[in-house]
This record gives structure tokens, sequence and C-alpha cells, in this order.
């Protein structure tokens, strides 16, 4: 029976890049976990290797004086009666004294919706 591969250097060992055949001895093993020739051999790039911290999402002092009561505000573009401009708890059927159109410029401070 012959003996496959190269006397005295091993076994034969196919690069999982070029997918020429090499004595084991001249394939290595990369970070990737392919089985690589000498001239497809890549080393690890330094910048996968920093650690990121994430952001802190919370403040970094907190008032214990605060209060948890919200309190809305009605103005005469909220509490109108159009779909649009009226808000919850604050809109009125039938309160359509004024205009739309001036109403939608005194809510939107002159700019186009």
């Amino acid at each position: 029976m012959k003996k496959i591969g190269w006397p005295g250097k091993g076994w034969k060992v196919t690069c999982h890049r070029c997918g020429f055949w090499y004595p084991s001895t001249e394939i290595r093993k990369e970070w990737t976990g392919l089985l690589v020739c000498h001239s497809c051999w890549e080393p690890r790039h330094e910048q996968t290797l920093i650690k990121v911290h994430g952001e802190k999402a919370f403040p970094t002092f907190v008032s214990k004086d605060g209060t948890d009561t919200f309190v809305g505000v009605c103005n005469v573009a909220t509490s109108s009666g159009y779909a649009d401009l009226g808000e919850a708890d604050c809109m009125q059927a039938d309160n359509n004294a004024v205009a739309y159109s001036i109403l939608v410029d005194l809510f939107t401070n002159g700019h186009e919706v």
C-alpha cells in the first residue's frame, strides 16, 4: 500500500481559501477557523477586538421632590371640533367658531402641515 502525502511532511491538506493541496506542516489555522496556506493566511484586525460599552440610559441624578401628576392644557386649537386639531379631553363638539385655516396657522406656527 502506498503512503498518501509527502514523506516526512505529514498529511495532504486542502487550503480552504485557494483550494490547493499542501503538506499539513504548511497549513495554519486562521482566527476565522479556516485551515489556510501561508499565502492565504490573514491576521486578525485589531479593530475587531475593541469592546464598546453601551451608553448609560439613566440620568446622573434624580430629584426627589418631583411630582407624577400630569396637567393637560387646552387651548383654542386643541379644544376645537376639527378632527386634525382637537386632542383627547379637550375637544368639544360644535366648537367651530374659529375657521379651520386660522387654527392651522396658529397651531403650526405658519408652516405647512
